[in-house]
């Protein structure tokens, strides 16, 4: 691992493919490690973080010794934990196992000490409870305020900080150099037209010229298009999707041809290209149609969705790659907090040197 004296030194826990790390990283930060145990995820974070050390490990299992080498070395730690048990879609089961994983991320903090540790999580987060019947949150913010932290949450959307997609969620900041603050929303949403103008069908393997702002910011410069797989439709289903109208679903497939079950207002959802996109989860699990082309979007429409820039390669199956973006923090709202915690580094800086 490399600790960099010139920046600030970033673990990323729960990493998956390195969403949150990659805002991190083009705010200026180091990202010195990616924890998950997702092999095909790390495969991804490896294969985008050409400086980081990755490590395979349920965190549950990671002793204190192996934390310590990165006590008084690492400035922030951010991380997601897996958040099925708090969500909405889900069974919100109080006696889940995987509710317990932020406690990971706090014994994380208390043996490393960073200056700032930033967690993020799905909304339902805020209504938990766990089975002594206390809320989650209020747990959360008791254990670091143990620590020395001073813990602050807001919900915050995705599309209101350059992200072409409504995604809402919980961000927990806590901080031991005083109040970090939250991004201010951005008055001009990005919409699913402005970020996929410059996608072409599945049938070219480069891009065409960006045409606006945000097309450029993803281009990096990087011509070939990766995971732009089309799903095979069969007539049936290929039929199914004309019927459906730009922000659109199933309700508008006649029920002659639409005899599949699921009724979620996303399943067969045509993205608007007026709008921002819908919250992404797997694309191909609930039939997110393309704006345009009369099939599921691709990973690689996706992953412009979800803000990663046109170099960044996921691997994996077509089925993973959809699921790896659907788990992934927006690298453009992580960049977003990361310049926040960057603005509040300075001033400690600066106030040192008065």
């Amino acid at each position: 691992m490399k600790f960099d004296s010139n920046k600030p030194n970033v673990i990323d826990l729960f990493c998956g493919i390195g969403g949150f790390s990659k805002g991190f990283e083009k705010a200026g930060f180091n990202i010195v490690l990616g924890i998950d145990n997702w092999d095909v995820a790390l495969e991804t974070f490896e294969k985008n973080h050409n400086n980081s050390k990755i490590l395979n490990a349920d965190v549950r299992e990671i002793k204190d010794e192996y934390y310590e080498q990165f006590k008084d070395k690492t400035d922030i730690i951010i991380g997601g934990p897996p958040c099925q048990g708090f969500s909405m879609s889900g069974k919100r089961d109080i006696n889940d196992k995987r509710n317990t994983l932020f406690e990971e991320m706090i014994r994380a903090v208390s043996i490393v000490k960073p200056k700032v540790v930033v967690m993020e999580n799905v909304v339902g987060l805020l209504s938990m409870k766990n089975p002594d019947g206390k809320l989650v949150k209020e747990t959360i913010k008791e254990k670091f305020n143990e620590l020395g932290y001073n813990v602050e949450s807001r919900i915050l959307d995705a599309s209101e900080h350059g992200v072409p997609q409504a995604r809402k969620r919980v961000i927990f900041i806590g901080s031991r150099i005083g109040d970090v603050g939250f991004p201010e929303p951005q008055s001009k949403k990005v919409t699913v037209g402005d970020a996929l103008g410059n996608i072409p069908d599945v049938d070219m393997n480069t891009y065409l010229n960006p045409k606006t702002n945000f097309q450029t910011i993803m281009a990096d410069g990087n011509k070939e298009i990766f995971n732009h797989e089309a799903m095979n439709h069969n007539d049936t289903v290929k039929k199914r999707i004309t019927f459906v109208p730009p922000g659109g679903n199933w309700r508008d497939v006649p029920p002659e041809y639409y005899n599949v079950g699921g009724e979620h207002s996303n399943n067969y959802r045509r993205l608007d290209p007026n709008k921002p996109s819908i919250t992404l989860k797997h694309a191909t699990k609930s039939m997110i149609i393309h704006p345009e082309f009369d099939r599921v979007v691709t990973a690689r429409e996706v992953a412009r969705l979800q803000s990663f820039s046109d170099s960044f390669e996921i691997s994996g199956t077509r089925f993973q790659q959809h699921q790896q973006l659907a788990n992934a923090v927006p690298p453009l709202l992580g960049n977003a907090i990361a310049n926040q915690i960057l603005k509040k580094l300075k001033e400690g800086k600066d106030e040192g040197k008065r």
